[in-house]
């Protein structure tokens, strides 16, 4: 799995028509040419708004006002334009998934750690959005290869013997 260079890490915006704002890190890839400003970057992160672009996507992104945070904007495009605004597709897609700790787990983060590791062993992008509560379970987003479908990646996880109990929210499979 590709893993940013952690010297070249830079914040960038990500909206769409100034709605949805988030942030997120991405690899500084240079400069582009004929666009003062403007900047080649890839997403280290998996976006929690926005299911496109997400980790390893390369995005061309400008300096914006006021401050001149580097932005990339989707334009309102629907998901399925999306990659208009992307200049190169990193091959993955996000899925959306709550968690439950099983009584045997003594540790979250723990437990979260061993997910992440899992996802790792097979080329998928893990990012914690929140922690499980006694009111309502963990969510975890996914940067997941094309080649798996979401119950590919629910019956993988699984099969992991993770100490949590996993409910796929998004995309769900026809």
């Amino acid at each position: 799995m590709w893993l940013p260079d952690e010297s070249k890490l830079l914040k960038v915006r990500l909206h769409s028509r100034g709605e949805d704002v988030e942030t997120a890190w991405a690899e500084d890839l240079g400069e582009v040419q004929g666009q003062p400003g403007a900047r080649r970057v890839r997403l280290g992160n998996v976006p929690f708004v926005h299911s496109k672009p997400t980790y390893g996507d390369v995005l061309i992104v400008e300096p914006s006002l006021p401050g001149g945070m580097l932005t990339w904007d989707s334009f309102g495009l629907p998901y399925e334009r999306i990659r208009e605004r992307i200049e190169e597709d990193g091959g993955r897609y996000a899925v959306i998934l709550d968690y439950t700790l099983e009584s045997s787990a003594q540790d979250a983060q723990a437990a979260f750690s061993a997910l992440d590791i899992a996802g790792e062993q097979a080329n998928i992008a893990v990012e914690g959005c929140f922690a499980p509560k006694k009111e309502r379970p963990g969510r975890a987003y996914l940067a997941v290869p094309y080649n798996l479908k979401p119950t590919d990646v629910m019956k993988y996880l699984r099969g992991k013997n993770l100490p949590m109990s996993l409910t796929l929210v998004h995309p769900v499979d026809d």
